[in-house]
């Protein structure tokens, strides 16, 4: 009896020193997590704004912050999405009250208005120490630089494009259209069966912007001469498709998302969107095969990179925000980002990926994107540039008999202005 009550004494204080050395390891590691003043340490959060609505796009973004958070001493990653409507608002109340997204991604051509407003952070010295840009379409730096300072990175490359109802012209033995006369004539055609030639997204000023600079630019055009010869023939191209009817007015009401859905309701024959616009048509449950083409051009052949940017915002976690450009900027990543947004990957050296592009995006495009693709024109002032266009346009489209000439010297006096201001 005395061997067991000793044995049971030994085994009680044996119990004790376990439990007393796994408290003592306890506390050690809360220490540890608790600052000298009390508090308790914050989980590291790095945040992200950006201006996507489609939930593809959406759900890419989500993912990759998803990705990203996981893996072991990384920061989680929260996205803030706004419409594209509210973006420079939203701007300026967080910058009002220094309440910025560390990250902040942006269509290209908006990228010089923030570094303006004084939203970006000069990143030179990560983008010349990582030799980022030959990685890039050189053409894609223009507007993430200012006075030879980079304040970004490209994103994504989402050209516009000719996206057509290939049953529709097949059955009505329809060509697609390579110039405006085509294009004309085909929208004409396939009108004749009862459905609406062509579409647009105009009720976004950036959009309808980014539109109008596509057609001006395949004119010879520039953004400093609209009311020149290049630019008139712009307003006579979109006047003749309103007042033929092959066009629906009611596109002014329209944003990207909202034309992408009329194509694939039947209600427009071929529209002219961003190619990512596949990303939501291949969810959509078509019943019907999708072309796409090279917008239809006047006097040449126009590659523009559309697209998005990304950029560090003056008031963010440097360093944890230099670690996910470091991410996003990976070879994987960016093959990744193409393949679930239906874009062009925006590193030279990532391939598209043909095999799973059910959409026939021809090699040929692909290769003239790289080869001649130009930067949109973009300014310091891009925000009332975009206001003076979109105006023009809604104008030209709203009303019943409106003068080109008066519409292209009001815009032409208002980009001006804006260009001289800033």
């Amino acid at each position: 009896m005395k061997i067991i009550r000793l044995a049971t004494v030994f085994l009680t204080i044996g119990i004790m020193a376990v439990l007393m050395m796994v408290a003592g390891n306890y506390y050690k590691d809360s220490a540890r997590k608790i600052p000298a003043d009390g508090r308790k340490e914050k989980e590291q959060v790095l945040r992200i704004l950006a201006p996507y609505e489609t939930n593809t796009n959406s759900k890419m973004l989500l993912d990759l912050a998803d990705q990203y958070s996981r893996i072991k001493n990384n920061p989680r990653v929260e996205i803030e999405f706004i419409s594209k409507n509210d973006f420079k608002k939203e701007i300026c109340m967080n910058l009002d009250q220094d309440q910025l997204a560390d990250l902040i991604i942006c269509d290209n051509s908006i990228m010089p208005a923030l570094i303006n407003l004084i939203v970006l952070r000069d990143i030179s010295d990560y983008i010349n120490e990582t030799s980022k840009v030959s990685h890039y379409f050189l053409e894609q730096w223009n507007n993430t630089r200012s006075d030879g300072k980079y304040y970004g990175i490209p994103f994504t490359c989402d050209p516009y494009v000719l996206i057509w109802n290939k049953n529709l012209f097949n059955k009505n033995n329809v060509s697609v259209p390579e110039n405006w006369d085509d294009l004309k004539a085909t929208a004409r055609t396939v009108q004749e069966v009862g459905i609406n030639g062509i579409g647009i997204g105009a009720r976004q000023p950036e959009e309808i912007t980014a539109f109008f600079i596509q057609l001006l630019y395949s004119t010879g055009g520039s953004i400093r001469e609209i009311n020149g010869e290049g630019g008139m023939k712009v307003f006579e191209l979109i006047n003749y498709l309103k007042n033929n009817k092959l066009i629906p007015v009611e596109c002014i009401n329209w944003n990207q998302l909202d034309l992408t859905n009329k194509f694939m309701n039947g209600e427009i024959a071929m529209m002219i969107n961003n190619l990512s616009a596949l990303s939501v048509i291949k969810t959509g449950n078509i019943d019907f095969q999708v072309g796409v083409a090279a917008v239809p051009f006047e006097k040449k052949e126009n590659y523009m990179f559309h697209g998005k940017n990304i950029g560090i915002s003056i008031t963010a976690d440097y360093e944890a925000s230099i670690q996910f450009l470091d991410y996003i900027t990976q070879k994987s990543i960016v093959r990744q980002i193409a393949d679930a947004t239906e874009t062009i990957p925006v590193q030279v050296d990532v391939e598209y990926n043909y095999e799973n592009d059910g959409y026939v995006l021809s090699k040929e495009f692909i290769q003239k994107q790289k080869e001649h693709g130009i930067a949109k024109s973009s300014l310091n002032s891009w925000f009332d540039i975009s206001a003076a266009i979109s105006d023009g346009v809604y104008q030209l489209i709203g009303e019943t008999n409106p003068s080109l000439r008066n519409i292209a010297d009001t815009m032409q006096d208002k980009v001006r202005i804006a260009i001289i201001e800033n």
